[in-house]
Order: structure tokens, then sequence, then C-alpha cells
């Protein structure tokens, strides 16, 4: 395990050398009067930007290391740059095309927050508030060693275990990739694992916190969680190509097809039951889409200025409710979003008022052991590569 984790920082040094080397190539020369790309670009060439050297120089690192796909949009004030790299699916190989959908991955939280932080807004539900006011099954459920709020759910510092251990134990990754669980399922899974702390203040990343809130948002709601953030969300902005289903699509001519090999066989990992759902990592979405969410969210369109601030109130690790932070070298101040690894990687940024946005995501290669304990993108240097890449596009696009 200690060789592994050297030889995957050595990978991730290495690329921050290669990174820089691109930078001082002219990645940072990134004008906004400078000639839009040719054919490549899916906008036309009033309103589009030039191209990213540091994406295009990532997308195409990655398609060489077995990646199937690279998504990118980049938006500047009404201008854009989006790009698709590789195949919708390496058997047909049929082009991937940027309107084409992905696994969104851990932003799928940023969603599900703000529709916990809607109804903080209407008074019906508290910040400080014990969870087992709305959701006293978390006793039975998870056993609690001591208050959990709802503040600590959103920032992941509730000290909540985990279900993915306890999956792993109980099955082989590949019957658990295709194994669905309801909120409860999940929920009883994790609360067979032990408590590592008592220390409600210590940040603990844990899918299982957005699925209480998840179980808190359908009782306040009367509605499944998929149905509040299509009325909320993905309705009202026209983000048409957005769910969170309680059905897999895998066969729509849309999806990006993901794959992992497990004990010698090949799994399609595009819609895996086990995320299919999930509050916490199962929203389904293009990266047009996802930028048209942080726009709007840090625009004012989805929460009052005061909820949104409480929103970007960083805890530790960077998380806020929702939300995390990156510094942003154009302003001194800070980008806002959401970084996630399933069986894609995806990121999105954007300013404090989205004036400049980037999301990415890429199907990781096949080769590469995801499984589902990692999906919160640690360990994963191809992941930690894409965030680098993510802020240095940004901080190039003063």
């Amino acid at each position: 395990m200690a060789a592994a984790r050297t030889s995957q920082t050595s990978r991730v040094s290495r690329w921050v050398l290669v990174l820089a080397l691109v930078l001082a190539s002219g990645a940072c020369t990134y004008p906004l009067t400078a000639e839009p790309p040719t054919a490549s670009s899916s906008t036309d060439s009033q309103t589009a930007l030039p191209e990213s050297p540091v994406v295009d120089f990532f997308a195409h690192e990655m398609l060489n290391r077995g990646a199937p796909a690279v998504v990118v949009q980049i938006k500047v004030r009404g201008r854009e740059w989006s790009q698709a790299y590789g195949s919708q699916d390496v058997e047909t190989g049929e082009p991937v095309a940027v309107t084409d959908r992905i696994q969104a991955g851990g932003i799928t939280q940023s969603m599900v927050a703000v529709s916990a932080l809607k109804l903080v807004q209407e008074g019906k539900l508290g910040l400080e508030d014990p969870v087992t006011d709305y959701f006293p099954e978390i006793e039975q459920l998870l056993h609690p060693p001591g208050p959990v709020t709802v503040r600590s759910l959103l920032n992941h510092s509730s000290g909540l275990p985990d279900a993915p251990e306890a999956i792993l134990k109980a099955m082989p990754p590949k019957q658990a990739i295709d194994m669905p669980f309801s909120i409860q399922e999940y929920l009883r899974m994790a609360g067979t694992v032990p408590w590592t702390h008592a220390n409600f203040q210590l940040f603990r990343y844990s899918d299982a916190n957005y699925f209480v809130l998840a179980a808190i948002i359908e009782k306040l709601r009367g509605r499944p969680i998929g149905d509040v953030l299509d009325s909320e969300i993905f309705v009202p902005l026209g983000m048409n190509h957005t769910s969170l289903a309680a059905e897999p699509d895998r066969d729509a001519r849309d999806m990006i097809q993901s794959y992992e090999f497990i004990d010698g066989e090949r799994i399609n990992a595009s819609q895996p039951e086990y995320l299919v759902g999930s509050p916490a990592e199962g929203v389904i979405s293009t990266v047009g889409d996802i930028n048209t969410f942080y726009a709007a969210l840090m625009q004012g369109w989805l929460l009052t200025a005061s909820t949104l601030r409480e929103m970007q109130t960083i805890g530790q690790e960077d998380h806020g409710l929702g939300l995390q932070r990156w510094n942003d070298e154009c302003t001194n101040g800070f980008y806002y979003g959401y970084g996630g690894s399933t069986w894609f990687a995806s990121i999105a940024l954007s300013t404090s008022d989205g004036s400049r946005q980037i999301a990415m995501s890429f199907a990781y290669p096949s080769d590469t052991d995801k499984h589902i304990e990692t999906t919160d993108g640690s360990g994963q240097p191809e992941f930690e590569q894409l965030r680098e890449v993510a802020v240095a596009a940004m901080n190039g696009l003063c």
C-alpha cells in the first residue's frame, strides 16, 4: 500500500512538471482577442474562445493512457470553447460529442445541497438542528455516538461512516457494482462500519451524509429526491440533459460509455446500479448543463444572497456546504464548484460572479482500479491532474 502511494505521488509530481512546461510554452497566454479554433469548437467564430493548450494537452494525454473520452466546456463572459475528444463507445468507435452525458459524481452534492438550503430559507429546516428532529431513523440505521447536525452533513464534518467498506466485505466488486441501493439500504450498510471518532468537527468525506440529507428532503417535500431536483433546478434552468433517475438508461445514444476490468472481465460502468439514484454521486449530466447550474447558483438564481454566502462558508479541506473552493489568481478571490470521481472524473469551477467557468469530465481508462471505494477521487492521480488542469485553465482566462 505504501509503495502504491509513493508511485501515485511520483506520477502526480511528474505531471506537475509537465504542466509547468506547457504553461510556460503558452498556456497562460490566453487572450480573448486571439483567433478562435477551427472545426473542433462547437461554437461559432463570433463567440468562441481560443482553445486552452493546458486542457488540450491533458485530454490527449488521457486518451494516450486509454481513457475512452474527454469532454470540456469553458465559458468566459458569454464566450465559449468546448471540445470532445475520443469515442462515445470504444466498441463502436462512435465519436464523442460535447453534448454527450456523463456521471457528474460529487457535483451531485452541490445540487442536493441547494435543495436542502431552499428548505432552510423557507424555515422548514435548520442548519444547527439535530438530524433526529427530521430523520429519527438515523439512530437505528447509523448509531451515532452523539448529536449530528444538518450543517455537519452538508460539510462532511458529521463523522458518519460510509458504506463502501461494508459493501465490499459483503460481496465481490462485480456484484457490488450491479447492486442497487435505496437510501435506507445504503445507510443500513454504512451503519455496520464503526465510527472512527466522536469529534463531530473533523472533516471526513462520506457519501452517507448526502443520503441522510436526501432522506430529510424527501420527507419534507413528500417526493423522491430526483423529482425535487427536477422541479427546483433542472427544469427551471433548462438543464434538459440532466437527471437523478431511479432507473438506468444505459442504451441512450448520448451516454458516454465507461468500462472497468474486474477479474479479467470488462464491465460497463457507465451507469452502474450502485450509483443509480445516488444523492451523493448519481446525477447524469453534460458539461454544458453543469456550467449552467453553477452560473445560476453564483448569480443568485437559486438561493438568496445570504444563503449563498452560507453555502460558500468554508470549513476544513476547502469544503463548504456542498461546495469546494480553489484560489482564483485572477482576482485574488476564489473559484467555487465541486469535483468527484466515479467511473468518470468530473470537475466544475466557477468564479463567484459566474463570469468564468469550466466543466470537464473524462471516462477512466478501463484498466484503472476504480470499484466503489474511491468515489471521492482520493488516491486517483488522474483525478488530481484533472483538478490541476481545471484550475490552471481558469487562471489563464483573466
